[in-house]
């Protein structure tokens, strides 16, 4: 383990003594399902520990310098994350009904450099073509036990991608993404939609919810018409308090990504 004082001394000390941390290559070319499973894993780590992924580059100082930061701000995001979902449902008197969503997250930017100033290493996970994954700790955190370990059905699935778990003071969330062109971006969108799910289950979020209707006219090859329309909009947002992905899954069958994300209960909320 070695604590460092900026980015660009951790990455100089990775590339000049890789002996100094534990640092491992997942094998390619065999079950992708498999490989991502074994890259995400933080099981045996407290809760302390934080994870950092990189999109692909032509070096390994940009990929380093790249998964270092997303991990400190991972670290940024469990001390406190503002968001904000959206949905909206229309319904018309053609029968014609849909739904749309959209949301935020919003973390403090400016303390994921002092967060990068403390951080301890631990391991260097190599992604291949693909980047790499780090793995620090933050030593400002205590070292709590993890509050969920993953458990997998005769598959090798995790259960909890199927059957939410319960987790005693934690709300709990997963959220899933069909895949991006990086593997981080797909990370990170399924990150955000648990953490929206995550907002509209707690009861310290401020929800509003808004009517409308309209009448709409239309022109066609059989001639004019007009039909009702109506809708809902529907805003939760509020803060997340000690947000945190236990765990992460890629299901190569249908290319989707999971995030398995949890925060801690408002003190009102049982």
């Amino acid at each position: 383990m070695r604590r460092v004082c900026c980015l660009a001394s951790i990455v100089i000390v990775l590339l000049l003594s890789f002996g100094c941390v534990n640092s491992k290559t997942v094998p390619q070319g065999g079950d992708r399902t498999m490989e991502t499973a074994q890259l995400w894993n933080l099981d045996e780590y407290p809760l302390n520990v934080f994870m950092g992924v990189s999109a692909p580059y032509s070096t390994t100082e940009k990929e380093i310098a790249e998964a270092l930061y997303n991990c400190a701000r991972s670290i940024a995001i469990n001390e406190g994350l503002q968001v904000t979902s959206k949905l909206v449902s229309e319904s018309s008197s053609n029968g014609l009904l849909s739904f749309a969503t959209d949301g935020s997250a919003l973390y403090s930017e400016k303390d994921v450099r002092i967060i990068l100033e403390r951080l301890e290493l631990l391991e260097v996970r190599n992604a291949g073509r693909e980047g790499v994954v780090i793995i620090a700790s933050d030593p400002v955190k205590n070292a709590m036990a993890r509050p969920y370990k993953q458990k997998f059905d005769s598959d090798g699935k995790p259960t909890w991608v199927h059957q939410l778990p319960t987790i005693d003071g934690y709300l709990v969330a997963v959220g899933e993404t069909l895949g991006y062109a990086f593997v981080r971006d797909s990370l990170e969108a399924s990150d955000v939609l648990a953490a929206e799910a995550l907002i509209e289950k707690s009861s310290a979020a401020i929800t509003e919810s808004k009517s409308y209707a309209m009448n709409i006219e239309s022109e066609g090859s059989l001639g004019k018409g007009s039909y009702f329309q109506e809708g809902v909009l529907q805003v939760a947002s509020g803060t997340l308090d000690g947000f945190v992905i236990l765990a992460r899954w890629y299901d190569s069958s249908n290319n989707h990504y999971y995030s398995l994300a949890a925060s801690r209960k408002p003190a009102t909320q049982k």
